[in-house]
C-alpha cells in the first residue's frame, strides 16, 4: 500500500464551503474499483481532497495489489473521522454506497449517516438546460468551467492498466492511475463552483428593477415584455441562459435578468361558487344571482364552472401557480393563468421577488 499527499499550490475553491461546514472539515472523495459492483469488485484507490491552513491538499490511498484493499480501506476510515461533510461527484449513487458495502466486508465500523453528505451531480441536474451539456459526466462539467485537464484514460480504461500494474509494477502504470484519480479529486474541488446555479434557484433572490419593454416578435408584431433585474447571493462561474415559453432567464455573476412577455387585452375572472351565479349570454358574463333574479328569465341561464366568469381588461402577466391574486384566464382549465399589472403591484418590490422565483422554477421545470 502507499500513501500519497501532495499541496497544491494552484487550486482555488470558488465557492464558499463555508455554506456547507466549516471548510477544514470538508473532504471531497472519490474512488476507483476494479467494476462497477462491490460484490465482485475491488477499491484500489480512495482519493480526498481537502483544505488545511487555507491551502488545497490531496492524499491517495493506493492498493499496490488487491490484497492492500483492506488496508486502504483501514486507512481512510482513520483519516475521515476528522471530518464532518463527504463531497462526491455522484456519490450517492457509486462511491458512498461501494465504500459501505467494501467497509461491511472487513467490518470496518465507517458510519457514512453521521457524514453531511454534498453530491454534486446531484445537486446541479435539475438545472441541467442552463449548460447546454450533452451529458453531465465530471470531465464534461469540467470542460464546461474551461477546466483543462491532461488524463488519457477514463477509469473505467485504468481498470486493466491496474491488473497489469498489479501483476508487474511500473512507473508508467502507476502515474496513470494516480494522475487520473488526482484529476478527479482536484477537478471537484473546482466545479463546486457549480453549488451556486442551485443556489441560486434555492436561496433567496431580491428583485432590484421591474420595467416595461417594447420589441418586435418573429412576425414583425411590436409586443411588451417585463424585465425584472434580482441579485443573488453567490456568484454563479459562467453566464447562462434557458427559457419555457415566452420566459427568458439569464444568469451571470451574481445579478440575472428575466423577460416576460406581457398579455394586452381583456382575460376572464373566474367565480368559484358558479352554482350562486346566472350566466348572461347576450352579455357574455355572469352575475350573482342577487343581481341576476332581476334580469329576465329567458336571458339569463343557470351560471356553469366553464362560463362563470367576468371580463377585465388591462396588462398582465403569466403564472403557472396562484403566486398573485386575484387569477385570470384566457379559458376555462388553461394551465397558464395570469394577474393584472397593477398600480399597487408595480410598486411591490416583494410581489416581484416572489413572482420571479416562480418563473424561475417554471423555466427549470419545464425548459
Amino acid at each position: 500500500m502507499q500513501t500519497l499527499k501532495n499541496t497544491v499550490s494552484d487550486l482555488t475553491v470558488r465557492y464558499p464551503l463555508q455554506k456547507l461546514s466549516d471548510k477544514e472539515k470538508i473532504l471531497f472523495v472519490d474512488i476507483e474499483t476494479t467494476g462497477l459492483s462491490p460484490d465482485n469488485s475491488i477499491i484500489y484507490m480512495i482519493g480526498c481532497g481537502y483544505i488545511k491552513n487555507d491551502s488545497c491538499r490531496t492524499i491517495q490511498f493506493f492498493a499496490d495489489k488487491p490484497e492492500d484493499e483492506e488496508e486502504i480501506l483501514y486507512s481512510f476510515y482513520n483519516f475521515v473521522l476528522k471530518f464532518n461533510t463527504l463531497v462526491t461527484f455522484n456519490g450517492n449513487k457509486f462511491d458512498i454506497p461501494f465504500l459501505a458495502a467494501r467497509m461491511d466486508r472487513y467490518d470496518i465500523p465507517l458510519n457514512f449517516n453521521n457524514y453531511s453528505g454534498v453530491d454534486i451531480y446531484k445537486r446541479i441536474r435539475p438545472y441541467r438546460s442552463l449548460f447546454n451539456l450533452p451529458d453531465l459526466k465530471q470531465k464534461t462539467v469540467e470542460s464546461f468551467l474551461d477546466i483543462e485537464r491532461d488524463d488519457e484514460k477514463s477509469g473505467s480504461e485504468l481498470i486493466k492498466v491496474y491488473m497489469q500494474y498489479a501483476e508487474k509494477p511500473a512507473e508508467y502504470e502507476l502515474n496513470l492511475l494516480l494522475g487520473h484519480n488526482f484529476y478527479d479529486i482536484t477537478g471537484m474541488m473546482k466545479i463546486i463552483s457549480m453549488l451556486s446555479y442551485s443556489d441560486a434557484f434555492n436561496e433567496p433572490i431580491r428583485a432590484e428593477k421591474a420595467v416595461k419593454n417594447n420589441y418586435k416578435d418573429y412576425n414583425g408584431q411590436i409586443r411588451s415584455e417585463l424585465i425584472i433585474e434580482f441579485s443573488y447571493p453567490t456568484p454563479v462561474p459562467k453566464p447562462v441562459s434557458a427559457g419555457f415559453s415566452d420566459c427568458y432567464l439569464m444568469l451571470g455573476g451574481n445579478r440575472g435578468k428575466l423577460r416576460i412577455a406581457m398579455y394586452t387585452g381583456s382575460l376572464k375572472y373566474f367565480y368559484p361558487n358558479y352554482m350562486d351565479y346566472y350566466y348572461l349570454p347576450e352579455e357574455d358574463r355572469a352575475v350573482h344571482k342577487s343581481v341576476g333574479a332581476y334580469v329576465d328569465k329567458e336571458h339569463r341561464q343557470q351560471a356553469k364552472a366553464s362560463n362563470c366568469y367576468t371580463r377585465k381588461k388591462g396588462v398582465f402577466l403569466p403564472q403557472w401557480a396562484e403566486i398573485v391574486t386575484p387569477v385570470f384566464y384566457e379559458n376555462y382549465r388553461d394551465n397558464t393563468m395570469y394577474f393584472e399589472l397593477s398600480e399597487s403591484i408595480r410598486n411591490d418590490p416583494e410581489v416581484f421577488t416572489r413572482y420571479a422565483g416562480h418563473v424561475m422554477e417554471i423555466i427549470m421545470k419545464e425548459s
